[in-house]
């Protein structure tokens, strides 16, 4: 199933640089077992889809180590691929973008190197998963949260690298890390804002630095490999409270969405709460997915001192109330202390406790694996514009006949419209037949000034492509910067379609 391009790209003395690797890092630190290599594939691509296939896979366990694998790789014309834990599924997940790279797989680094609870940060590796921050928090007092994303299996690193979200007032999970320590495409290692500072005081807590701020270089990029970093954290509230209403129809859409808008900027809904449709809810608050598309939900939380969030909810019921065929679905009240016996995934995700509950709703559909593409464009938290998009997104999976779930992430100015496109990954022309429909459905939002926020790896150069202004200078100066940093294009190739000079020359670009 080829949906990009097949451009034989020069990949260097692989075979050199593989011996080179397991020299530095050992037999157990190389894989090169193509049976082995095939958990590396892509998902929710084709099962029988070779077109992603590494030659090989290195795990390093230092700082020192990585260092030494990227400069193999220089000396060798190596092209690396990168990953944290693999787990960013439904974008590609560990999957290459150039066949026959290696992948430098991080999950062994993956140590929480400082948890501070006074000033609310934590410093952590890239194979740190949000269990693993959790689970360290819990262990260092309890009186810090972190903000997580639905699935606690992934990177902490690596999902706000990638611009994730979660679901707690830290929800804006980029905005978290802090300090970074990267090692760059030479092999040098580099430190981000106050940490360029020896024994810095201000590396975790104070983001500006001094000078051109560097940290974006290195997100959603093939810029450098990030080893660890500071994250920061949230108090750990008296209580919480977990809200959900329910409502029907357009116009009650519009309402919501605009009320919303106006609740958080006012701060009195305080997380980064969510809109779905087509599904219904328990008295536990679990979703299962319903044929009701004319069905929304939407849940939010309030968290503070007791009289805080009793006050806070009651002004949320007098904005709340005036909307017609508005309910009040579910309303609970949570001492901040409680981190056991919580009866549904969004009451966890909302307090910062992982799980992976969220699979098996994803699998209802057509069972293990769950496959389904997600289409993520962004949009501005205006009612009517929100409807207008859910509609034109609707058309579109209506247009393959692909059964969908619609989630709307929701910040004060911003929506994120996430889609799911459910198909069976052993049925080859229906998965072929969602994928370029997901090409098209960037096409009609980009006419609309809207783009999506992150993608699969297949379609990452097509939705660059979109950034056109200036005859594409956004994409120009990033590689521009690409080269200077990667002069000899090792790292993370057609990362976000960013191609180094000696990529952009095998596919006939200059």
């Amino acid at each position: 199933m080829e949906l990009v391009d097949t451009t034989p790209y020069r990949l260097g003395d692989v075979d050199r640089a593989i011996g080179a690797f397991q020299a530095e890092l050992g037999d157990d630190g190389v894989v090169t077992d193509p049976e082995h290599l095939k958990a590396t594939r892509d998902p929710y691509t084709y099962v029988e889809s070779e077109q992603f296939d590494p030659s090989a896979m290195v795990m390093p366990e230092s700082v020192e180590q990585v260092q030494a694998i990227v400069r193999i790789a220089n000396e060798t014309g190596t092209p690396l691929w990168t990953w944290s834990q693999g787990r960013n599924v439904t974008y590609g997940g560990p999957a290459t973008r150039v066949k026959g790279s290696v992948i430098v797989n991080l999950r062994k680094m993956n140590r929480v190197l400082e948890v501070n609870e006074d000033l609310a940060y934590a410093v952590v590796e890239p194979g740190v998963r949000w269990f693993d921050l959790y689970d360290a928090l819990e262990a260092a007092g309890g009186r810090c949260w972190t903000s997580i994303p639905d699935l606690g299996w992934g990177s902490v690193i690596a999902n706000a690298t990638e611009y994730g979200r979660g679901y707690t007032p830290m929800g804006d999970h980029p905005e978290n890390l802090i300090g970074q320590e990267v090692v760059l495409p030479t092999g040098e290692l580099m430190r981000t804002g106050f940490g360029a500072l020896p024994d810095s005081v201000g590396r975790y807590v104070y983001k500006h630095g001094f000078g051109p701020r560097l940290d974006g270089l290195f997100y959603q990029s093939g810029n450098g490999i990030i080893v660890n970093s500071g994250f920061w954290l949230q108090r750990r509230p008296e209580k919480y409270a977990v809200v959900w209403l329910s409502f029907r129809g357009d116009d009650a859409l519009v309402q919501v969405v605009d009320t919303m808008r106006e609740a958080l900027l006012e701060k009195n809904i305080h997380n980064h709460p969510v809109i779905m449709r087509g599904t219904t809810l328990d008295s536990d608050g679990n979703t299962t997915f319903s044929t009701d598309q004319d069905a929304w939900l939407t849940r939010f939380a309030v968290y503070g001192r007791e009289g805080v969030v009793d006050a806070t909810l009651k002004a949320l019921h007098d904005q709340f109330d005036v909307i017609p065929s508005l309910e009040w679905a579910r309303e609970v009240v949570y001492d901040g202390t409680t981190r056991e016996g919580l009866p549904s995934h969004d009451d966890r995700v909302m307090a910062g406790i992982p799980d992976m509950d969220i699979l098996d709703l994803f699998q209802q559909v057509y069972g293990p694996p769950g496959a389904h593409l997600d289409f993520s464009p962004t949009g501005r938290m205006i009612g009517r514009e929100v409807l207008e998009t859910a509609r034109l997104i609707q058309e579109g999976y209506e247009e393959v006949g692909a059964p969908f779930f619609s989630g709307l992430m929701i910040s004060p100015r911003n929506v994120l419209h996430v889609s799911s496109a459910f198909y069976d990954v052993k049925d080859e022309a229906q998965t072929r037949k969602v994928y370029e429909n997901y090409t098209r459905m960037v096409d009609v939002m980009a006419a609309r000034g809207q783009q999506v926020y992150r993608t699969h790896l297949q379609h990452q150069d097509h939705v660059q492509s979109k950034l056109s202004f200036n005859d594409h200078i956004q994409r120009r100066v990033a590689e521009s910067i690409k080269d200077t940093l990667d002069p000899n294009g090792i790292l993370q190739p057609g990362k976000a379609g960013i191609w180094a000079k000696r990529f952009r020359e095998d596919r006939g670009e200059g």
